[in-house]
């Protein structure tokens, strides 16, 4: 690998999993299943920070262990590079984006694609996938998320961190492509729209072997698709009357502040 890493970051069901099968069209990059390893190498170093006076006595250098535990990831992403006769990896996971600074640490030189979507889309979604048990999570993970993006504005210059709107990605997928490879110092190319006649991984067709042509299960219609925006605006027919009454009293500031509401 000669090049920084990616990481894609966004709000579970704001349309990461097309992004990701997007970037790894390209030729030069990779972006493999979801790992779900940064929160539980999170979660071992903050024990090992936990545990530090007795650990320090073995005589460690503390900036080691940060080397070890991005050792411990990077070897899965050499790898899966090795294997597609790639250059560059990136990496999607969905809860990533509330791990950054953790991510940060370990690739301080990595590049972030935070894809936003319009809150009341992914809680669409959420009861679409989980039932409408999961709205008010899906609320509360919406609006975390964008706390975070207000904070990644902040923290990161332009040479790092790119916002990708998921609506201008479906409606206009040449002109936001071109804008992503040109943040990623890459060249743009014709598969990127075309996905759908890639092959890629996905953790849930290993074992089943999934024919994507005929699943009927929603979740895992997207990667098999062309790239289509039907999905914008479903929350005005996929939410009942009180669901919409609840995400305008919860989402309301942050639908705002990302310009989904004047």
């Amino acid at each position: 690998m000669d090049k920084q890493p990616i990481f894609i970051i966004g709000c579970p069901r704001s349309g990461t999993t097309l992004l990701r099968v997007i970037i790894d069209s390209h030729p030069n990059i990779c972006c493999g299943p979801e790992t779900h390893l940064i929160k539980h190498l999170e979660d071992l170093k903050y024990k090992i920070d936990k545990q530090w006076k007795n650990l320090e006595l073995y005589g460690v250098p503390k900036d080691s262990v940060v080397k070890k535990i991005r050792e411990i990831f990077d070897v899965f992403q050499e790898n899966y590079v090795k294997t597609k006769n790639k250059r560059r990896w990136a990496a999607k996971t969905p809860e990533d984006i509330f791990h950054v600074d953790f991510i940060n640490e370990l690739f301080p030189q990595c590049k972030f694609i935070n894809l936003i979507r319009d809150g009341r889309d992914v809680v669409s979604s959420f009861k679409r996938r989980w039932g409408r048990r999961t709205v008010f999570h899906a609320i509360k993970k919406w609006n975390e998320s964008m706390r975070l993006t207000l904070k990644f504005r902040e923290k990161f210059d332009k040479n790092r961190y790119l916002e990708v709107r998921y609506e201008n990605l479906v409606s206009n997928p040449e002109e936001e492509t071109k804008k992503i490879m040109h943040f990623l110092g890459e060249k743009w190319f014709p598969c990127l729209i075309e996905h759908h006649k890639i092959k890629h991984d996905f953790w849930f067709n290993v074992k089943k072997n999934i024919d994507f042509k005929h699943e009927k299960q929603p979740f895992r219609h997207s990667p098999s698709k062309p790239i289509f925006s039907s999905s914008v605006g479903k929350w005005k027919t996929n939410l009942n009357f009180y669901e919409k009454i609840f995400v305008k009293i919860f989402m309301k500031k942050n639908l705002k502040t990302m310009g989904y509401l004047k």
